[in-house]
């Protein structure tokens, strides 16, 4: 384990110089608190009564460093030990789903980090035996978008862009188009939807993401890797790598 957590840090997506710093973690705990629909991520029944305490502590628990850890001013904490522990676990669980001929939906809010990564995971689903799942919605989502799709990999566009976003309603208006799913693969609203749904879900979670971490502690069935979210496409090499076991 320890070869990956040092994989993972030289890459950039854990260790204590992480997008998100203190004002911004905190900041994002608070607005999960006021019921905030970017920050809740269609979970809202499963946090119910959340208090800061609780966040604060769930948010330690994933990342391994409390939300307002710093060592560089503005930059947050990951343990890297706890995303390749998570990286781990998810690789296990989605090779279990995928052998024994499992559909999969793959989806993102960050395709300008995290495309290539799914892109790459879904592929190795593909491998191993899994079925990757796609269906248009007839909704319209933020700045007049669609769920698009790259490959098997679910993003909001408008045919010119991606989108970055939270929102958990595509993944809600999908999850309805779909007759069954056996493991969602996501990120903010796309991994929250299913998880309320009640589907088996593996989600990225940043250090701002506590909504994420909240559930994971009240027992959803969800397998959280804590990871930045906010590198350049090619950082995640090293978290396929591991994640899949293929060097």
């Amino acid at each position: 384990m320890n070869q990956y957590a040092d994989a993972l840090l030289r890459a950039g997506v854990a260790g204590t110089n992480t997008s998100h710093g203190a004002e911004n973690n905190l900041l994002k705990i608070r607005r999960l608190l006021e019921g905030e629909p970017s920050q809740t991520f269609g979970m809202e029944a499963l946090l119910a009564s959340v208090g800061f305490d609780e966040a604060y502590e769930a948010v330690t628990l994933q990342t391994g460093h409390p939300p307002d850890a710093e060592e560089t001013e503005g930059r947050g904490c990951i343990d890297p030990a706890r995303t390749a522990a998570g990286l781990v676990e998810a690789g296990e669980r989605v090779r279990a789903v995928a052998e024994s001929g499992g559909s999969f939906v793959f989806a993102t809010g960050h395709p300008g980090a995290l495309l290539s990564y799914y892109l790459g995971l879904a592929a190795w689903v593909e491998e191993l035996g899994g079925e990757e799942l796609t269906a248009r919605t007839p909704a319209r989502y933020v700045k007049n978008s669609i769920l698009d799709w790259v490959g098997p990999v679910g993003t909001l566009g408008n045919g010119a862009s991606l989108w970055h976003t939270h929102d958990a309603g595509p993944m809600r208006d999908l999850l309805r188009e779909l007759d069954g799913v056996d493991l969602v693969v996501a990120d903010h609203g796309f991994a929250g939807a299913a998880v309320a749904a009640g589907i088996p879900t593996v989600a990225i979670m940043d250090t701002n993401d506590p909504a994420l971490a909240v559930v994971a502690r009240r027992g959803a069935d969800l397998t959280v890797v804590p990871m930045d979210d906010n590198r350049p496409l090619n950082s995640y090499a090293s978290a396929l790598e591991v994640l899949t076991g293929k060097p």
